[in-house]
């Protein structure tokens, strides 16, 4: 995979040129984790620096190199410390150990069944299993609690890999609550207690460890050496996941992904084969690209945006979307087609702007290197997929690029395909009418506003990490970072959803404002809306509210431009909605809230309790 975002420019000595050296050996994760130790501060300026401590119930030093050497691969300049194996609660009271001197961005929580809950491994058939669950769940969600509540840090959680061995034997199978049964019952009940608190992730070992194979997962003679329970493939593995972890943690996910057709969704060339002699069905090779067009639906589910970039006649291609029964994928599930014989990096240019997202939110995916290459040249922003030449590689190809891994999956995620097919008929309705006055009373708007709470923290968080053009700050919150917001004084954080004769466009507007400390005003902190419904003036519905709010308590608004390469839109928002330019300081901006006046709107607005 190509990733602008990941690794410094080549040369040698370089961190890429480090990173080429790695391959699946351990000494070379050791020889690569050594040199890049020796790189000078400036050689690693293309890495986001990242510390990390881990509390393990086990001995962790040995996943450390591994760990280093894959946050690299991700963009990550990791500087890795681990406390004492078992030391777990003790590290977290003690305010004055290492983990606290240490002050990490993100603590990695490392627990093993066998260290922690005994009874549910060996012991499992003389145990009370709900009890002994509970018991662990209740032990890690407290040890959470105490991390997130005295410390900004996130927290990487590991769940259970499945036992290694079974007390029941075959037996483990028959019974109704076996151990197999146990542990992936405590998983759940894990995920379900933490995943609620801002702010802490969980790390899927047992979905690693199946993946491995517990075979190929434990190594007792490591363990009973070293306290250390994984083989050298499963500390590889567990190093690569918790790297893209990481990374998503700190960037938002690519919006995107641009696809070629042939030899990419079918096998051969539609211009030359013909369409019933493309490799597209039940039937080998076709089966696979069938296959691959299945999980490009599932990518398309779950809120990333297809598009097409290919090098063909539009109209064999209508004629094939209209009439090959073997197609999962409809013309409907792309969100935009550039379709002629332009080069591909024009076309992704378009594919951008049409979609109104930035170059560097696409993922380009093509079975020619040649186009890879040029698309790499012309426009390094884009995250190309090295793309293998066996097309049965291609799904893992794409979910390894991790370029669109997400922490968590929203609403307005899962809906994002249907609301662009809804957008274009929006902008076919704008063309139709001949004001914007009669545009925005045709589209039957209503908005809805609403106070920020844990429901909608995630989707907020969201927001903020990826919006970029109608977005005054561009301040990026997580939700541990909002809830503590939230529990300020006098703190006003709204949302706002928008839907129209076309469908429900989702939350998609944030706006929070946090009273000042040193005069008699608020300042707005955040104020940002979804480039899906710009035009629609929305923005002041939302502005109103919050004024209305701060006006109980305060005689003025305050705001800042903080200008970005792609912020622009919001360039004029302030002095279009009565602000004044603040005193002698660029970009602030002061509303008088004394002379507040609700705003005309083209649209019915509802504020909920």
């Amino acid at each position: 995979m190509s990733d602008p975002a990941s690794v410094p420019a080549s040369g040698p000595g370089s961190v890429a040129d480090i990173l080429s050296s790695v391959d699946s050996k351990p000494a070379s994760y050791l020889l690569a984790a050594r040199r890049l130790a020796a790189l000078p501060a400036h050689a690693r300026d293309g890495l986001a620096p990242v510390r990390v401590f881990v509390l393990a119930s086990f001995t962790f030093d040995l996943l450390v190199p591994y760990l280093l050497v894959e946050c690299a691969r991700r963009g990550l300049d990791a500087a890795v410390e681990t406390g004492p194996f078992n030391q777990l609660e003790q590290l977290v009271l003690d305010r004055e150990s290492a983990l606290w001197t240490a002050a990490p961005d993100v603590v990695i929580v490392a627990p093993r069944l066998e260290d922690l809950a005994p009874e549910l491994d060996a012991q499992f058939l003389s145990t009370a299993t709900d009890a002994a669950i509970d018991g662990y769940v209740s032990r890690i969600v407290g040890l959470v609690r105490a991390l997130r509540t005295d410390s900004a840090a996130r927290v990487v959680l590991w769940n259970q890999a499945p036992p290694q061995r079974l007390v029941a034997g075959l037996a483990d199978v028959a019974l109704e609550h076996g151990q197999q049964y146990a542990v992936a019952e405590l998983d759940r009940r894990l995920a379900r207690a933490c995943t609620s608190i801002p702010g802490v992730i969980m790390l899927d070992v047992a979905r690693l460890a199946s993946e491995l194979g517990t075979r190929q997962w434990y190594d007792a003679k490591l363990q009973a050496l070293a306290r250390v329970p994984l083989t050298a493939a499963a500390q590889i593995a567990v190093a690569a996941r918790t790297a893209r972890t990481l990374r998503a943690m700190r960037r938002a996910p690519a919006k995107c992904l641009v696809l070629d057709l042939d030899n990419t969704l079918w096998g051969g060339v539609l211009g030359e084969d013909g369409l019933a002699g493309i490799a597209l069905g039940e039937d080998y090779p076709g089966s696979v690209y069938k296959t691959f067009q299945r999980v490009l639906r599932g990518y398309r589910d779950r809120g990333v945006l297809l598009a097409i970039a290919s090098k063909n006649n539009a109209t064999d291609v209508d004629e094939l979307f209209a009439s090959h029964r073997d197609m999962v994928l409809t013309r409907d599930d792309f969100a935009a087609m550039q379709i002629h014989w332009n080069d591909k990096a024009s076309s992704l240019r378009t594919i951008a702007a049409e979609l109104e997202i930035g170059i560097d939110s696409l993922v380009f995916f093509d079975d020619s290197p040649v186009e890879r290459a040029w698309v790499r040249d012309q426009l390094p922003e884009v995250t190309v997929v090295d793309v293998p030449g066996d097309p049965v590689g291609y799904v893992a190809a794409l979910d390894d690029c991790g370029a669109f891994d997400h922490l968590v999956v929203t609403a307005e995620d899962r809906q994002r395909a249907e609301q662009y097919i809804q957008q274009r008929e929006r902008v076919a309705l704008e063309h139709s009418t001949g004001s914007v006055e009669e545009f925005l009373h045709a589209l039957q708007m209503t908005a809805t506003i609403g106070r920020l709470d844990t429901a909608t923290l995630p989707r907020a968080a969201q927001l903020l990490a990826k919006t970029n053009q109608f977005n005054v700050t561009t301040r990026r919150h997580d939700e541990a970072a909002l809830q503590a917001m939230l529990a300020r004084d006098g703190a006003i954080a709204l949302w706002m959803r928008v839907a129209d004769r076309y469908g429900d466009n989702g939350l998609v507007a944030l706006a929070i404002a946090l009273p000042s400390p040193a005069s008699d005003a608020y300042v707005l902190d955040s104020f940002l809306m979804s480039c899906r419904v710009l035009g629609r003036s929305v923005e002041n519905a939302l502005l109103w509210s919050v004024a209305r709010r701060a006006r109980s308590h305060a005689t003025a608004l305050l705001g800042e431009w903080i200008p970005t390469k792609k912020n622009k839109p919001a360039a004029g928002f302030f002095a279009s909605t009565g602000f004044v330019p603040d005193g002698e300081r660029p970009n602030c901006w002061r509303l008088d809230l004394t002379q507040l006046a609700p705003p005309a709107l083209a649209f019915e607005l509802f504020e909920e309790s």
